[in-house]
């Protein structure tokens, strides 16, 4: 009895970590590309643009992606960019422009020195079938910020999210 009430604590925990697919399963329509993006700045800091969530639901993304695969490496940080495919339709998207680090501790001297910036919001997008979106922005002391550009023509196709100061 303990045993199974033990696999079902652990299923549950399991489901609650899974990341929503913005294009589901068997779903056949038109969809279009949305891809995070990233400048590394050296080779232990790097800027990163990235979508956190669709419609209010959390989505894999290259800040985490980044994390994992720099894990045990020091203060060396190499830059993992996301791409998925999203489904055809008006969406809210929730962004973020934030520097990176290799190591928690040059994050934490970085903000104490005034040289790690971030900004965050919502911005309504409605992709076109076939086209490739990229998250970009500016992170600068001035103010920073992130907006969704078409990654042909580099041109905003939203509005964009401004550091409020």
């Amino acid at each position: 009895m303990f045993r199974h009430a033990f696999v079902g604590l652990i299923v549950l925990m399991s489901a609650g970590c899974a990341t929503y697919q913005p294009v589901p399963a068997g779903y056949a329509g038109p969809t279009a590309t949305l891809a995070d993006s990233a400048k590394s700045e050296d080779s232990t800091k790097a800027q990163m643009f990235v979508v956190l969530e669709i419609d209010e639901n959390r989505i894999q993304n290259s800040i985490g992606a980044t994390a994992q695969a720099n894990y045990g490496r020091g203060f060396s940080l190499g830059t993992k960019v996301i791409e998925r495919a999203v489904p055809i339709r008006p969406m809210k998207l929730k962004l973020r422009a934030t520097h990176v680090t290799g190591a928690p501790i040059h994050q934490l001297f970085s903000q104490a020195a005034g040289t790690f910036f971030s900004v965050e919001g919502i911005v309504d997008f409605v992709p076109v079938s076939g086209k490739r979106y990229v998250v970009a922005g500016e992170l600068k002391r001035e103010g920073s910020s992130v907006w969704v550009a078409d990654a042909e023509t580099s041109q905003p196709v939203t509005e964009s999210v401004l550091e409020k100061k």
